[in-house]
């Protein structure tokens, strides 16, 4: 859980090889393992070793004993490295998942907002629903999220399109709306919590207003207007400190 603000103590900055390296080590390490389980598996299957190692206890009382636990040690081994290796790699495949879901923009620009906004990267609402780039100051809540990249979407006045990995290309739900149906959901949360007062909720969509229009419950926002519009918004009468902080409490505890 991690809020940003301008009137909190600097969070300190990750360590710019940090990423890099908690997503490579488990990768080499499994790389590694992998490499283990394929030497292994040379000796056993490409070399006289497991028929030396056999021979060597024929002639004793427990041979059978040892040769069935000798072999079963040489077909076992390979296998057992092999899966640590892709456990490893896995779990290196996790940490660039992790990775890429970086920073959202409005949180990487907390130390620009207008004193006393609060960010938090992401909240996740009871029914599931990831809210990220929420802001919470004396404007109440605004949040931000992102417009599909122009590269990869068209429209044709209110439908949209994305192009997908396969390139082709599938109607999705307006970014708009879908914003402004999360304010609402936002504002049913907050009114659920703290029932002797409604807090205004704000939605915003990161993106070019001259090419995308607001509408009445979605604003459009270029990313380095983002502070000045935050500034813009008037203070809600009646979010008192002790509100606000209650109300931030609340969306801390989503996060």
């Amino acid at each position: 859980m991690q809020i940003l603000s301008r009137a909190s103590t600097p969070v300190r900055a990750r360590q710019p090889g940090f990423g890099f390296l908690a997503v490579t080590a488990p990768a080499v390490v499994g790389l590694a393992w992998l490499g283990i389980a394929a030497a292994a598996a040379w000796l056993v299957f490409a070399t006289p070793l497991t028929a030396r190692l056999l021979y060597l206890g024929a002639d004793g009382p427990l041979a059978a004993v040892m040769g069935a636990v000798t072999l079963a040690v040489a077909l076992t081994a390979p296998a057992a490295f092999a899966i640590v290796g892709i456990a490893r790699l896995g779990g290196a495949a996790g940490q660039a998942r992790a990775a890429g879901r970086a920073t959202p923009p409005v949180a990487r620009m907390a130390d620009l907002l207008p004193e006393g906004c609060h960010v938090i990267p992401r909240i996740r609402l009871p029914d599931g629903r990831r809210i990220p780039d929420v802001v919470v100051g004396p404007h109440g809540v605004a949040f931000f999220e992102m417009l599909p990249p122009p590269s990869a979407s068209r429209r044709t006045g209110e439908r949209w399109e994305v192009r997908f990995a396969d390139r082709t290309w599938r109607p999705v739900e307006n970014p708009l709306h879908r914003a402004a149906r999360d304010a609402d959901r936002v504002r049913r949360h907050l009114e659920a919590q703290e029932r002797d007062f409604v807090v205004r909720v704000q939605a915003a969509v990161l993106g070019d207003p001259g090419a995308v229009g607001r509408t009445d419950g979605c604003s459009v926002v270029a990313p380095d207007d983002v502070p000045a519009w935050l500034a813009a918004l008037p203070a809600q009468r009646g979010l008192t400190p002790d509100r606000l902080a209650h109300v931030r409490e609340i969306l801390t505890d989503l996060a």
